[in-house]
């Protein structure tokens, strides 16, 4: 039997150690997506290593693996010692370099970290991945070497197509590489902002830019900055360029996106200089990403994560204390009051750590570059329309002098180095002149059935406003049971379920648009986005050609951007307010007067100011015209599908807080059966019992559920016809048996013509003029 046990003992001894590492030193591979999945349901550059384990060291989450393992990095295989511990051993240690600490277990099971068993396998395949390194000290001279033909190496001379961009090279001394992404996304001329805010934001100023949505904004601050990341390319000390804030998380990877766009060789050699910073995602990924050599010289962030990444790495704060710029999209919202607390202390972090830097070098009194960037800046906008009280008159000579009570406003909460230069594209509308604007009145309950006639009256792809939650989870319940493709975003659905229904939306309205294109004689259906204010600003959103405002906004600046997800690039879009006789009374007379054109003045300051009539807010929005006889025939059907959607939310709601209530009474031991009664009697659960007699109430039972399904398919089933017609198909204004034969008319409505909500609203302006 000893000499059995011999070789086992021997083998024992030959096992390789386990040694415990620290996560930045593991040899990370990239999951390669597939191209028809789009951003793999919200996981942002997934990565994944083999041949590692995951243990948890004294309620510590740690990295294991073989000390002779090809998982480590080849700079950091030499730093691993022969006296280094094995993992029995080293469990209790206290040493805080070498064990990595999570906030909870759930980002590892979200898809951060793929971690398997050790296998002599994968030993072999992971040798030949190439995966994103950091760099090796001793490696500095071959590097400086390579970074003078970063260019030539990555980019084939022979595919570079000739610029031919003479308004943009006239404009500003811009690289070739910017130059040819231009053109190769088919920017072939500045816009208006752009014109006037490259040149002056390259000369080192501080910069408030106004202009209309979808003119360009992004690119105006974004063409600069990327120069500055261009130049820098072959400098050994980078500091970071740019720190440009969001107030969400959408509008930052899209900031991020185009960005990246226009600098594609420098990522190729770099691919973290551009990084985005959002809630939702996993921090420990990103403190990770950070870390990498040459990562985070433009940097686009939520100011929630970037504080919480500050407070947890000092290092970072005397890091991004040497920003060159500093830039606010959409800054109204970013600065109003009581909103992104976050960011004031962002910025007071940053400029004690610059003033102490200032001290030490005795270098330049000045701080950074400051720009600023949104489509409102005006006072009033920032005023609920709901507000009761008597709202203080502010009353301004001209444009010019309200811009500057802004910046007074401004100043009082970021810091500049001198005044900044305002440029101001849009002065007289504040609203884009691409907008068609409409109202549509309707009784206060009737709400979903006038959404429901505008959807079935004028298809396309539409995108809903609505001001509570509840009324866009209802919405969305309604018209996918009227048979319209609906999705929803808002702020209580998680950073990945918006990402997804984003996608899937975007991908539903090109499918439309590519059947309607490929056969113009295929009934087009609407694609609708319904969704709260979380995607009000900044959110660009291809092909949306209406816009409703299935309540009215809360303050004018969020009108003009919910408005603004239409009419993008030059296009043109309709955006309609669904308004009861109350809303008229209050918020919609404050809303117009404030939209009303004021008296403006030039930008230019060789032009004198120019007084201008105001024009009366009653004359500033169209009615949208309603067929009577068109709505009675849909008025059952929303009913049907009304009552069907309150169900569905009240029967998930109910069954949720069972639910709930179950699993609590399990964890403390109750037996809630038995308790129901006494907790009926109960006078401090008197509001649970109301709210769940409210949910009580919308349920319905299963066969009449059934019966109504039933009903409202065979309705949908039933074509609406224009005037009722049935009998005669040759009489009336219209020939509706030539229409059918040669394919004319509305695909939804017999006996009714194409119709087109921009065009309509065209030509009612006609006939009132």
């Amino acid at each position: 039997m000893g000499k059995k046990r011999a070789p086992q003992k021997g083998k024992t001894v030959t096992k390789p150690q386990e040694i415990i590492v620290d996560e930045s030193k593991l040899n990370w591979k990239p999951v390669d997506i597939p191209d028809t999945l789009d951003d793999f349901g919200g996981f942002y550059g997934l990565e994944e290593i083999d041949g590692v384990d995951v243990k948890v060291v004294d309620g510590k989450v740690t990295f294991v693996t073989k000390k002779d393992s090809k998982v480590l990095k080849d700079s950091n295989k030499e730093k691993v010692g022969d006296d280094q511990e094995s993992v029995e051993n080293e469990s209790g240690s206290d040493s805080e370099s070498e064990l990595l600490e999570f906030k909870n277990l759930d980002d590892i099971k979200e898809g951060e970290l793929s971690a398997a068993s050790y296998s002599s396998s994968d030993e072999d395949e992971q040798g030949n991945i190439e995966s994103s390194k950091l760099t090796d000290p001793s490696e500095d001279v071959d590097e400086d070497v390579l970074k003078e033909n970063v260019f030539n190496k990555d980019i084939n001379i022979d595919d570079i197509s000739p610029v031919n961009l003479p308004e943009w090279t006239n404009l500003a001394p811009l690289s070739m590489t910017i130059l040819q992404s231009l053109q190769n996304l088919n920017f072939l001329r500045p816009t208006e902002i752009q014109k006037k805010s490259i040149p002056v934001i390259m000369q080192g100023v501080d910069v408030m830019g106004k202009a209309s949505t979808g003119s360009g904004k992004t690119l105006a601050y974004g063409i600069p900055i990327v120069e500055k990341l261009i130049s820098n390319f072959s400098r050994k000390n980078k500091k970071p360029i740019s720190l440009i804030f969001t107030p969400t998380r959408e509008l930052a990877h899209q900031v991020t996106d185009h960005l990246k766009k226009i600098c594609e060789p420098v990522l190729a050699k770099s691919q973290y200089s551009i990084l985005s910073l959002t809630g939702g995602l996993s921090i420990q990924k990103q403190q990770r990403l950070l870390k990498y050599d040459n990562s985070g010289q433009i940097v686009i962030a939520t100011p929630g994560r970037f504080l919480e990444l500050l407070e947890k790495d000092n290092t970072l704060i005397k890091r991004f204390s040497k920003v060159d710029t500093l830039i606010l999209d959409e800054a109204d919202r970013l600065l109003q009051d009581g909103h992104f607390d976050e960011f004031e202390k962002i910025i007071k972090h940053l400029l004690v750590e610059r003033r102490k830097n200032r001290e030490n070098s005795e270098g330049s009194s000045k701080i950074w570059q400051t720009l600023i960037f949104s489509a409102t800046f005006s006072i009033d906008l920032f005023d609920k329309l709901s507000s009761s009280r008597q709202v203080k008159d502010r009353r301004f000579k001209n444009n010019e002098d309200e811009l500057n009570a802004v910046i007074q406003h401004l100043m009082s909460k970021i810091h500049f180095n001198s005044k900044p230069v305002i440029i101001d594209t849009n002065p007289e509308s504040k609203v884009s002149s691409q907008i068609k604007e409409s109202l549509i009145e309707c009784p206060p309950l009737e709400r979903d059935l006038y959404c429901y006639y505008f959807l079935t009256m004028f298809p396309g792809t539409t995108l809903i406003f609505c001001n509570a939650i509840d009324s866009v989870k209802k919405l969305t319940v309604y018209l996918n049971n009227l048979g319209i493709p609906a999705f929803q975003i808002h702020s209580s659905m998680t950073q990945k379920n918006r990402l997804k229904s984003l996608e899937r939306f975007k991908q539903q309205s090109a499918k439309q648009k590519t059947i309607n294109h490929s056969n113009p004689d295929s009934v087009q259906l609407s694609t609708v986005l319904i969704a709260s204010d979380v995607a009000a600003r900044g959110l660009d959103i291809p092909g949306v050609q209406h816009v409703i405002h299935y309540h009215l906004p809360r303050s004018t600046d969020i009108y003009i951007h919910r408005s603004g997800r239409t009419a993008r690039a030059g296009c043109e879009g309709v955006s309609a307010m669904i308004c009861s006789p109350q809303e008229s009374m209050g918020p919609l007379r404050k809303l117009r007067k404030t939209l009303a054109t004021k008296n403006s003045v030039s930008t230019d300051l060789n032009s004198r100011p120019t007084n201008r009539k105001p024009i009366k807010w009653q004359n500033t929005v169209p009615l949208l015209p309603i067929e009577t006889d068109i709505l009675s025939q849909l008025r059952e059907r929303s009913r049907l599908a009304g009552e069907l959607a309150d169900h569905e939310i009240a029967s998930n709601s109910l069954r949720k807080d069972d639910n709930w209530l179950k699993k609590a009474a399990d964890e403390l031991g109750i037996d809630v059966d038995s308790d129901e009664d006494d907790i009926s009697k109960s006078n401090s659960d008197t509001f649970l019992l109301k709210n769940k007699n409210k949910k009580m109430q919308k349920t319905i039972n299963k066969d009449k559920v059934k019966a109504m399904r039933a009903t409202l398919n065979e309705l949908l089933s039933v074509p609406i016809r224009k005037d009722r017609r049935q009998k005669y198909l040759t009489g009336g204004l219209v020939n509706l048996a030539d229409n059918l034969v040669k394919k004319r008319g509305h695909n939804s409505i017999i006996g009714h013509e194409k119709t087109n909500a921009l065009e309509t609203l065209k030509k009612k302006k006609k006939r009132n003029n």
